[in-house]
């Protein structure tokens, strides 16, 4: 895989972790405490600045109910921009 697509891959992964979080209604460190992260790995997870492990990612995708498949599948530009305006929804 290009070291383009693993960076756009890490975007998603980050994106769908961070609507998940936020539709759970819960902070990075109330995250992190459930699954046994620190708030900072959860945050740099989110933003695409870290290489979670595949035990890392089933832990969230468990916690969150999410087929890890989800995680892995490339969506396309609707796809992505409904998610980018649901993470905005709840920024406001």
């Amino acid at each position: 895989m290009a070291k383009n697509n693993i960076e756009y891959l890490k975007i998603q992964v980050g994106r769908i972790i961070l609507l998940n979080r936020l539709q759970a209604r819960l902070s990075q460190f109330e995250l992190g405490l459930k699954i046994d992260l620190s708030a900072n790995q959860v945050g740099r997870i989110e933003r695409a600045e870290s290489n979670p492990t595949l035990e890392t990612l089933v832990k969230i995708c468990n916690y969150f109910d999410i087929d890890i498949n989800n995680l892995f599948v490339k969506l396309n530009k609707i796809e992505e921009q409904h998610i980018i305006d649901q993470i905005k929804s709840f920024k406001k």
